[in-house]
């Protein structure tokens, strides 16, 4: 009697199948990946080529079974989130445990090797925790009473082993479930982690073209900055021989001006010298000619007091010569030709002396309208003189 907690009997050795190396990754090799070596899930797995004669020959990890036992497909496989797979091997485990379990004639002795592990089988030595014996021709079974009570012992403990199975297989399968599911949600984030790289990738492209646009924009405007940094260049070299020119220019006739200035300075000043001297030879002439008007004056006067003297005389004269006519005749004709000799003498000296005056008058217009002349140009050498410290002035605060 086994006891629950130990594998069914079977009746076929444990290195007696095999998985046939195939090309394409079989779903017991995705299976086994997902429960791992240290798992006691029974997983389906190819048999050889000695099982092909029981119907059950697997496709992917789906046993195909025989004609009469072919399960009707379900409408809503496709749409699990499941593996295909690992439901059909679920599937094909349980029924392939209860067509076992009816079917055996003869309970199976366990394997020495196994009940000396502890019961416990290894994913490398088996697959399934559950084979079926294949009735054969050669085996019968056994009549007698005490047979049957040993036959019937050992098919309840291989139900009860079947169940445990069927409760491990079951957690094992809800426990892929999951993880399958898991492996979906994943394979959901990674898809939708894709997607968004995809959209990040497709946006940094944008932004590199971008970049690339803003390059070839700054390109372009570097090089239209250059070509108008080349034209200032050589404009500014044209302004800089302009203004240098210009500068040259300005100095010199800045010079000119200086030295036109200096000699209008120096003509001012001799002007000016001149002007004074000519005043003061003026103021001099003008108080000569006084004194000489006095003098003449003074000796017109002393002259006319001589005349009115000989006047006085004469006629002392000529009363003391009334005795005598003639000589009165004579000295009256003496005293007319004296007389008229007397005013002629007046007459011309008078007349020199008016032409003296009139000459004297007219010099000092004269000399009264050239120092208004003179006073003119002054004035005007000094406007002059102004302007040319103005330009100067403004010349020297342009090039600063």
């Amino acid at each position: 009697m086994s006891t629950a907690g130990s594998p069914p009997p079977s009746s076929f050795p444990s290195g007696s199948s095999s998985t046939s190396k195939i090309s394409k990754r079989s779903s017991y090799e995705v299976l086994q990946g997902i429960a791992g070596p240290d798992s006691n899930l029974p997983l389906p797995r190819r048999e050889s080529q000695s099982n092909l004669s029981n119907g059950s020959i697997e496709e992917n990890g789906i046993p195909s079974l025989s004609p009469s036992n072919k399960r009707t497909p379900s409408p809503t496989r496709t749409l699990s989130r499941i593996p295909v797979a690992a439901v059909g091997n679920a599937r094909a485990l349980a029924e392939e445990t209860l067509n076992g379990s009816r079917s055996a004639a003869k309970p199976n002795t366990l394997d020495t090797s196994i009940l000396s592990s502890g019961g416990s089988i290894s994913p490398s030595s088996s697959s399934l925790g559950l084979q079926p014996p294949s009735p054969t021709p050669n085996r019968r079974a056994s009549l007698t009473p005490g047979g049957t009570t040993k036959v019937l012992a050992d098919l309840q403990a291989g139900v009860m082993n079947a169940r445990n199975a069927l409760e491990n297989t079951k957690s094992q399968l809800r426990l892929s479930q999951k993880t399958v599911a898991q492996l979906t949600r994943q394979t959901e984030d990674l898809k939708e982690g894709r997607e968004r790289l995809r959209l990040e990738n497709e946006g940094l492209n944008n932004v590199v073209a971008r970049k690339e646009r803003l390059l070839q924009e700054v390109l372009e405007r570097a090089r239209k900055a250059e070509a108008e940094a080349t034209t200032l260049r050589a404009q500014l070299k044209q302004d800089s021989t302009v203004s240098k020119k210009s500068i040259r220019d300005l100095e010199s006739s800045l010079a000119e001006s200086t030295t036109l200035s200096q000699k209008s300075e120096r003509e001012y000043l001799t002007l000016r010298e001149s002007l004074k001297s000519m005043a003061e030879s003026w103021k001099h002439d003008m108080d000569r000619l006084h004194k000489d008007i006095q003098k003449r004056e003074e000796r017109w006067k002393s002259e006319g007091e001589a005349m009115g003297k000989k006047y006085k005389k004469l006629l002392e004269e000529v009363k003391t010569s009334n005795q005598d006519r003639e000589s009165l005749k004579k000295l009256k004709e003496e005293d007319a030709r004296v007389a008229k000799e007397v005013e002629d003498a007046w007459t011309g000296e008078i007349e020199r002396m008016k032409g003296e005056v009139a000459k004297s008058n007219k010099e000092s217009e004269e000399a009264v309208e050239t120092s208004r002349q003179l006073a003119a140009e002054l004035a005007r050498l000094r406007r002059l003189m102004q302007s040319a410290g103005r330009s100067s002035s403004e010349s020297e605060q342009a090039p600063s």
